[in-house]
């Protein structure tokens, strides 16, 4: 007789998606215009007839139908594999305690069947539980453990926790003395032993990560998570985030998607008083369900930011799901007009960016889809020209930009300071590409160089952005990795040992058409699986800093995000367990912004996994202060995009103590996962004065100056000849 092993294939079995599990039609609000309550109705139907035999993502009903097959006539060891999958899937749908009991379950009949087990099976079912009893305080208390799973942890949870935790050290410990060699088990063994707070003290010496091994590279500060307390700790899957002034009061507000096809994206006003309101249904958002991606920009030209929703990425073709344009009305109040715009196509999307490739003033969209390999149906990327009247045309295959690839992320950058724009596709599991506009100004070509530029890897990537980050007036390409096929990598990145997991490529411009990849150079080769990602000044230094939101799906990847501070151009250096930035639950759409108009960066982020289960609260993350000095600037095109998405900042500033420096943005969302503010925030470091701005416009070839600039100031600028105007003033947040 065979016996049983952990990873057999699939059972073939029919899953039932029962009343109970089937999603209801939600009901339509009726105050949205006609075409927002078409899209809520179509997207609560496609809720309701989402297909867990397809759909990987719907785990509790899987688990109900895998649960149906229990009565069929099928040998011990069968039956005893099929209830570890359903235990897998209870786990995968949070249903932690039915999991543990179904392991039991699972033990009392492999020893009253006497049924041959391996080894490895048994060790499996250990690591199943042991991750359900590290979650099931969660799910009987209802709330967050005290240490909110910020690595490195240094209390317990909290009564309601530490049993399940001990039960977990149990398991892991088991395991270990089978195989003492097995690196991610020795690594979960010290997150559940932080998880009590007794690290590293109570770990055994044989398996503690030594503490130096997560130490922060320096002290950056603590950034308290705010978001309880201002009302936006919401809880939900995967997803993105907007940062940006909706409804033009000078204050940044928050949106957030999550990626459950029943999920409601969410709006939250700034009220300038440190809290927020959400205003979901009054801004006509009710129904825009689901969503993995964000992206916003003034798509036509009218002074106000709208939205654009990415759909079905991560699923496939059981992802073929309408992504939404979203039109701001002024007020913060949004109508669906991805009908009317020509925009309605159905493909998995994960990203899309805004930018203008011609230069005639309207901002064009550029899509990438998901598309698998080959007997799959292929989807074509798309790149919709404005044709200034509300609508778009895609015009993809007039310019050789209609490729088919699997696209995590989509940037847009100017390579070689020529006006165009350019761009970058990151694909998984396949060379990324390089397009550069080799138009005339007004009528674009785009040319593949990704093999002389040096840009095609890694071949399994993720995250992607442009970035001045050694400001020298030259735009930088980041592309991070996005490939762990052994759990061992998240302890080996930890302990300075070789790795298997694809890492990122930072890509310094040589201005020459070219880049060389100096990832290992500066510190950032060992930042593994980054997802949501993007970038900002954390101490307003004026050189840009990364943030990294890490994990997988798999329940067991419990990695911690990870912050890094740029030391003037030459290092990145790890400052996660000062800052407060490690959380461990899988962390996706970042933005960088001022919320509280008190002149340097807050971090908002969305946190939650893909599976149903994998749920967490998002944070906002407020900025201590370091002391250093700043400008803001909300640009205004005239015959360039009213976004100014594009254009190209040069500041120079006197510093205390005498010299010159010099620092470079250029005005876009940053990331192609996460959606900071299209103001620029800019880090002044030690300025004595400034010099003077010049600003670059898209389609220009000549620079506007700007002088007699105040430090600590905020200025809203038009193009021309007009003199900057003081936009607002810092708010006073004080008791």
């Amino acid at each position: 007789m065979n016996c049983l092993r952990p990873l057999g294939l699939w059972l073939v079995f029919p899953l039932l998606l029962t009343e109970g599990a089937a999603a209801q039609l939600a009901t339509v609000d009726p105050t949205l215009s006609p075409a927002s309550r078409r899209m809520a109705a179509y997207l609560a139907r496609v809720a309701r007839t989402a297909d867990p035999v397809v759909n990987v993502y719907l785990n509790r009903a899987r688990a109900a139908g895998m649960r149906t097959l229990l009565d069929r006539p099928l040998p011990p060891a069968r039956k005893i594999q099929l209830r570890s999958r359903i235990a897998r899937e209870l786990v995968r749908g949070g249903q932690m305690r039915e999991a543990i009991d179904e392991i039991d379950g699972i033990y009392r009949r492999i020893e009253e069947l006497d049924v041959p087990v391996e080894d490895g099976f048994r060790r499996m079912l250990r690591d199943l539980q042991a991750v359900a009893y590290l979650r099931v305080g969660e799910q009987e208390s209802g709330r967050s453990p005290a240490h909110e799973w910020l690595f490195p942890m240094r209390r317990a949870g909290g009564a309601a926790f530490d049993a399940g935790t001990r039960a977990a050290i149990e398991r892991y410990s088991a395991n270990l003395r089978e195989r003492p060699d097995d690196l991610s088990t020795r690594w979960l063994l010290n997150i559940a032993y932080m998880a009590l707070g007794e690290y590293p003290d109570a770990v055994p010496a044989d398996w503690r990560i030594p503490p130096e091994s997560v130490a922060a590279d320096e002290d950056v500060g603590a950034f308290v998570d705010v978001a309880p307390a201002a009302g936006v700790a919401v809880r939900g899957h995967a997803g993105g985030s907007v940062m940006e002034d909706f409804d033009g009061d000078g204050l940044l507000d928050l949106m957030a998607s999550s990626r459950g096809l029943r999920d409601q994206l969410r709006f939250f006003h700034n009220r300038g008083d440190g809290t927020f309101d959400e205003r979901t249904r009054n801004a006509g958002l009710s129904g825009q369900l689901g969503g993995l991606n964000l992206s916003h920009a003034d798509y036509d030209n009218d002074g106000d930011r709208d939205l654009t929703v990415w759909r079905g990425a991560w699923m496939g073709e059981a992802g073929l799901h309408a992504n939404s344009l979203l039109q701001n009305d002024g007020a913060g109040r949004f109508d669906d007009v991805t009908d009317r715009a020509g925009l309605l196509s159905f493909h998995p999307t994960h990203s899309g960016a805004w930018g203008d490739y011609d230069n005639d003033g309207w901002l064009d969209l550029f899509v990438g889809h998901e598309s698998s390999p080959p007997p799959k149906p292929a989807h074509p990327n798309q790149l919709y020209h404005n044709e200034a009247d509300g609508t778009f045309v895609d015009v993809a295959a007039n310019h050789g930009f209609d490729g088919v690839s699997f696209v995590k992320g989509l940037t847009l950058g100017d390579i070689d300071n020529d006006g165009q724009i350019d761009v970058y596709l990151s694909n998984l599991n396949g060379d990324n590409q390089l397009y550069r506009n080799a138009g005339d100004g007004v009528t674009p070509r785009f040319v593949d160089i990704t093999d002389s530029a040096g840009v095609a890897e890694p071949y399994v990537s993720f995250p992607t952005w442009f970035w001045d980050y050694d400001n020298d007036g030259w735009q930088d390409l980041f592309v991070a990795g996005f490939d762990m096929a052994d759990l061992d990598d998240m302890a080996a990145v930890h302990l300075g040992l070789p790795f298997g997991a694809e890492h990122p490529r930072l890509f310094r411009n040589r201005g020459d058409g070219t880049f060389e990849d100096v990832a290992a150079t500066v510190g950032l080769d060992r930042v593994i699986l980054p997802m949501g990602a993007n970038y900002g000044d954390l101490d307003n230094d004026g050189w840009l800093d990364a943030y990294f939101g890490t994990g997988m799906p798999d329940m067991r990847t419990l990695l911690p995000n990870r912050m890094f501070r740029n030391d003037e151009g030459r290092r990145f250096l790890d400052v996660t367990a000062s800052g407060g930035f490690g959380t461990l639950q899988k962390g996706h759409g970042i933005s960088f912004g001022d919320i509280d108009n008190d002149g340097d960066q807050d971090i908002y982020q969305v946190l939650g996994a893909a599976f149903e289960g994998d749920v967490a609260a998002n944070v906002l993350l407020e900025n201590p202060g370091h002391g250093h000095r700043w400008l803001s600037l909300e640009l205004e095109g005239v015959r360039s995009n009213r976004d100014a998405i594009g254009a190209r900042v040069h500041v120079r500033v006197q510093r205390v103590g005498g010299g010159v420096r010099d620092i470079h943005v250029t005005v876009g969302h940053g990331g192609s996962f996460g959606s900071s503010p299209l103001r620029q925030e800019i880090g002044l470091g030690r300025a004595a004065t400034i010099d003077f701005v010049d600003i670059l416009w898209p389609g220009n070839d000549q620079p506007q100056r700007l002088g007699e600039l105040t430090l600590d100031c905020a200025y809203r600028l038009r193009q021309g000849g007009a003199p900057a105007v003081v936009a607002r003033q810092r708010l006073d947040l004080s008791p």
